[in-house]
């Protein structure tokens, strides 16, 4: 397009020649905006990607393992504590079954806040992509006007350049 824009700047009228300049720089700032939404991609969602699988999806599933494994030992602890008549905090094991529950909520603490991170980065990449995309449908809409800029002033070049009709 920008070679095309040269030639008609040179052979053509102005008016022709800017709008044809006109749609190469567009198609230009497209062809910009679109490569920095791919770098932007691939920069971010193969890392982030990484990250969910093998960081933050074992953490989550570490987590809740460690809830089920507490709550089934402290069923357990309860079941035998009502079988034998015996209150609950006298049993020998219920301070290591609070530690059990402790240590549980504190993985799945840290798969929360690990999910809250990831979650954070994919809105800010969303974010940006958005704001890369929206660039390029109003760049799109621009294009449109100058397309038929464009036009006009060829048609209006090649209907004066064209000897009438005998």
């Amino acid at each position: 397009m920008t070679e095309r824009a040269r030639r008609i700047d040179i052979l053509g009228p102005a008016e022709v020649a800017q709008a044809a300049e006109e749609l190469a720089d567009s198609i230009r700032r497209d062809v910009k905006l679109a490569t920095k939404l791919k770098e932007l991609a691939m920069s971010t969602v193969p890392e982030a990607t990484e990250r969910m699988t093998t960081e933050t999806a074992p953490a989550m599933v570490a987590a809740r393992e460690a809830m089920q494994e507490a709550s089934r030992q402290m069923q357990e602890l309860v079941a035998q504590a009502k079988e034998s008549g015996r209150p609950l905090h006298e049993d020998p094991r219920a301070a290591e079954m609070l530690e059990i529950a402790e240590r549980a909520q504190e993985l799945t603490n840290a798969a929360i806040a690990r999910a809250h991170q990831d979650g954070d980065g994919f809105s800010a990449f969303l974010d940006q992509a958005t704001a890369i995309v929206d660039e390029l449908k109003h760049n799109q809409e621009a294009r449109a006007g100058i397309r038929e800029r464009f036009t006009r002033a060829a048609r209006h070049t090649l209907a004066s350049a064209t000897p009438p009709a005998p």
